[in-house]
C-alpha cells in the first residue's frame, strides 16, 4: 500500500510539472509588408489604438509608403491599427540620403523621429582651360551635388494623423548614428555613436522642441556604443551597449564587455556597471522600463541571448540566458518579454529542441522563468508592449515585414 502511495505521489507531481511547463506555439503575422530593396524597421511604439513602426526605405516605390524614392534612402513612418489595417503613413525624404533610426510618442500624442543625414554640396565650377580642344561642343557639368556621408543627425515631428510638422538638424564632424530618441516635458534626447575611421565613441545630445541643441557629449574615444536607453524618474538616462576601453576609472574586465551607464540630465556620465564572462564579448542590445535589458555573450564556439532584470544599476534580480544567434529584444509590461533566434534548448519549455535557428518570442515570469512561448516565422528587428494592444513584433524575412501582436 505504501509502494502503490508512493507511485500515485510521483504521478501527480509528473502531471503537475508537464501542466506547468510552456508549450511553444506558432504564430502568424497579421499583415506582411513586401519591400524590393534594403529596407528596414528600426523602431515600434505603440499608444492605445494603434501601432506606429519608422525605418528607412532604399524601395524606388512602395505599396504601403505613399511617393516616391527620394534620394538613394528615405526615412518612413507608418501607423497601424491593432488589427493590422493601415492608417497612415509618410516619408521622411529629401534628395540628401536619410535615415530612420528611433521613434518616440510625447505627451501632446505627436511622434518624434530620429535618424541621420547626408547632405548635398555643390562643388566650384572650374572653368575649361581657355585652349581646350571641344570639336564636339560637349557641355561640361562640374557642378554636379556631391553627397557627404551620414554626419548629420535629423530629427522629424509628425502629428498624430500622419503631418509633418517640423525638421530640425544637428550637423556632425563625422559619420553619426542616433540609435534612441527619448521625450521628456521639455526637450529630446538623442543616444548613439560617432565614428571616425577605425574608432566609436558613444553621444548624448539634447535639444529643445523648438531645436535647439546643445552640444554634443562623447563617452569613450575608440570603443564604446550605446545602442539603447531608458528616462529614470529622476530625469537621469539608464543607457546599455559595450566598451572595450576606460570609462570613468572604471577598467574593462574583457575585451569588450557589455556596460549601463547612468547619464545626468545634462549629459555628464555618473554611474558605469560592466557584466563579464571569462573568455567573452559581451553587449547589452535593449533595455526598457524597470531595467530589463537584454543582449548577447559571444564565446569562441557559441552565443547566448542574455536577458536580465536589475533592480538598480548592476543589481541583478534575475537573469538568463539562452544558446542563440542572435542578441535578446525585450520589451516590459506586466511580464517581461524577449526575442531572439533560438539555437539551443530553453529551460521551462522541455519540448523544444530545434533542428536549426528558429526564432521565438518569450514571456517571462518575476523570477525569469518562461511563462509562454511563441515561435516566429522570421526573425524580430522591434518588439513593443502595452495593456491595451498586447506583445507587438516586427519581423524581417528578408523580403518583407510582419506584424505580429500576441494578446
Amino acid at each position: 500500500m505504501k509502494k502503490f502511495f508512493i507511485a500515485v505521489v510521483i504521478i501527480l507531481n509528473c502531471s503537475f510539472t508537464f501542466v506547468n511547463a510552456a508549450v511553444m506555439k506558432n504564430t502568424k503575422p497579421l499583415i506582411e509588408l513586401a519591400y524590393s530593396k534594403a529596407d528596414q524597421v528600426s523602431s515600434v511604439a505603440l499608444t492605445p489604438v494603434s501601432i506606429i513602426i519608422s525605418g528607412t526605405t532604399e524601395s524606388p516605390s512602395s505599396a504601403w509608403i505613399n511617393g516616391a524614392l527620394a534620394g538613394a534612402s528615405d526615412g518612413f513612418i507608418a501607423s497601424y491599427s491593432s488589427l493590422g489595417a493601415p492608417l497612415w503613413n509618410i516619408r521622411l525624404g529629401s534628395a540628401a540620403n536619410e535615415i530612420a533610426t528611433s521613434l518616440a510618442i510625447d505627451l501632446d500624442g505627436s511622434i518624434w523621429v530620429a535618424g541621420a543625414s547626408s547632405a548635398l554640396l555643390t562643388p566650384n565650377p572650374t572653368a575649361p582651360p581657355a585652349k581646350a580642344l571641344n570639336p564636339d561642343n560637349v557641355t561640361l557639368d562640374s557642378t554636379v551635388p556631391i553627397s557627404t556621408p551620414l554626419n548629420r543627425i535629423k530629427i522629424w515631428q509628425v502629428s498624430s494623423t500622419g503631418n509633418l510638422l517640423n525638421t530640425f538638424e544637428y550637423a556632425g564632424e563625422n559619420i553619426i548614428y542616433p540609435k534612441k530618441i527619448l521625450v521628456t516635458e521639455t526637450n529630446l534626447i538623442i543616444l548613439g555613436n560617432t565614428y571616425d575611421k577605425s574608432s566609436v565613441a558613444a553621444f548624448y545630445l539634447s535639444a529643445s522642441k523648438a531645436g535647439v541643441f546643445t552640444p554634443i557629449t562623447k563617452f569613450g574615444l575608440k570603443s564604446t556604443q550605446i545602442n539603447s536607453a531608458v528616462t529614470n524618474k529622476d530625469g537621469s538616462i539608464t543607457a546599455v551597449g559595450s566598451s572595450g576601453e576606460l570609462l570613468l576609472k572604471v577598467k574593462p574586465l574583457s575585451k569588450v564587455d557589455a556596460v549601463t551607464l547612468k547619464i545626468s540630465p545634462p549629459g555628464v556620465l555618473q554611474q558605469v556597471a560592466r557584466a563579464t564572462l571569462k573568455s567573452t564579448t559581451r553587449s547589452w542590445g535593449s533595455i526598457d522600463t524597470g531595467l530589463l535589458q537584454g543582449g548577447r555573450v559571444n564565446y569562441s564556439n557559441k552565443t547566448e541571448a542574455a536577458i536580465t532584470k536589475f533592480s538598480a544599476l548592476g543589481k541583478p534580480v534575475w537573469n538568463v540566458r539562452y544558446l542563440a544567434k542572435t542578441s535578446a529584444l525585450v520589451a516590459s509590461g506586466s511580464t517581461s518579454w524577449a526575442t531572439y533566434t533560438s539555437s539551443g534548448v530553453i529551460k521551462g519549455v522541455p519540448a523544444w529542441k530545434p533542428k536549426s535557428p528558429t526564432p521565438v518570442l518569450i514571456q517571462l515570469g518575476k523570477k525569469g522563468e518562461v511563462i509562454s512561448s511563441h515561435i516566429l516565422t522570421s526573425p524580430a528587428v522591434a518588439l513593443a508592449v502595452n495593456n491595451e494592444i498586447g506583445t507587438v513584433v516586427i519581423t524581417d524575412s528578408g523580403v518583407a515585414f510582419g506584424l505580429v501582436v500576441v494578446n
